[in-house]
């Protein structure tokens, strides 16, 4: 969960502008399986509002880079998703019609990079900021806690000072992502 979780956390946690406050959780091992923890989590985050988000993360399916928001209008599909060094690609279907979306490829490590140091520099506090991960790593505490137990996790209400906003996007030249060496590609 540490590794493959806080991104699907983070985008929910985002896209809601809001905190969870129940954490659920399941996981599986595959017999034979070389690792010491499950090997599969699926999720589910309760939001106020009875807002629900759910995830699966897993070392041991077949890749699947993708989310999907299903709302009162309409849903999105977004596939590829969370990837790097490529360009996204969705579809949005509201009221039976669906409309193709594609964003290019950004470089969001030069540009976290960037604004942080312009934060130093300018002797801003930063945001995203140390906050923002204390309610990751607290969800992340909460799934462990759901997995062992196999309880539902209550969190006690939080609310961010601040939230990124799109004043803080910084446009970059798209980048070739470079080749791994002895790795695999992440998600297999």
């Amino acid at each position: 969960m540490p590794d493959m979780g806080t991104y699907p956390i983070n985008a929910v946690r985002n896209l809601f502008a809001d905190e969870p406050v129940e954490v659920h959780a399941h996981g599986a091992r595959r017999p034979g399986s070389p690792y010491a923890f499950h090997g599969t989590v699926a999720v589910t985050l309760r939001f106020p509002g009875d807002r629900l988000a759910q995830f699966t993360v897993s070392y041991e399916t077949d890749s699947v880079d993708a989310y999907r928001i299903a709302g009162t209008e309409g849903d999105l599909l977004m596939a590829p998703g969370f990837t790097f060094g490529q360009s996204l690609a969705g579809e949005l279907t509201r009221g039976g019609e669906t409309e193709a979306l594609s964003y290019p490829s950004v470089d969001q490590f030069g540009a976290e990079t960037r604004y942080f140091s312009d934060c130093i520099l300018n002797g801003r506090v930063p945001e995203p900021d140390g906050e923002e991960g204390l309610a990751d790593v607290r969800i992340l505490a909460a799934i462990e806690r759901a997995l062992e137990t196999g309880q539902p996790q209550a969190l006690a209400p939080m609310r961010r000072r601040t939230r990124p906003d799109a004043s803080q996007a910084i446009a970059l030249p798209e980048i070739t992502p470079p080749d791994l060496v002895n790795a695999a590609k992440p998600g297999g």
